[in-house]
């Protein structure tokens, strides 16, 4: 069963890849990357923001200054300001627990967020 989330998470990386994430007090393991991609934002969020959707001056120079900075992305490239990075996971929270499969997503700002977990 899959389950929605929006948790806050702390990622370690190794090699560009995501290796560890703490999350709610306990730290994850990861086992191995199952897949990996970007996606953009949607438009939902990004319509009401300046240099969202809409297109113009505005949205070129927030593109640009997105290009410019890595956002956390230590694989380099550099996201824009609508997407993010997702990886799928395998984790486990100790040698004993269970294996879990886990999407974490980077936005373009550095942050990461738990967006689905899978049981």
């Amino acid at each position: 069963m899959a389950r929605r989330h929006i948790d806050p998470v702390e990622v370690a990386r190794s090699g560009g890849e995501p290796a560890r994430f703490l999350w709610h007090d306990k730290l994850y393991v990861v086992r191995d990357i199952l897949d990996h991609w970007v996606e953009n934002e949607e438009w939902w969020h990004t319509a009401g923001r300046a240099g969202g959707a809409g297109g113009g001056e505005a949205s070129r120079a927030a593109r640009g200054s997105a290009e410019d900075a890595s956002g956390g992305n230590t694989a380099g490239t550099a996201l824009l300001a609508a997407e993010r990075e997702v990886w799928r996971v395998e984790a486990a929270a100790g040698r004993s627990a269970p294996m879990g499969v886990f999407e974490l997503r980077l936005d373009a700002h550095g942050s990461w967020t738990l967006a689905r977990s899978l049981d």
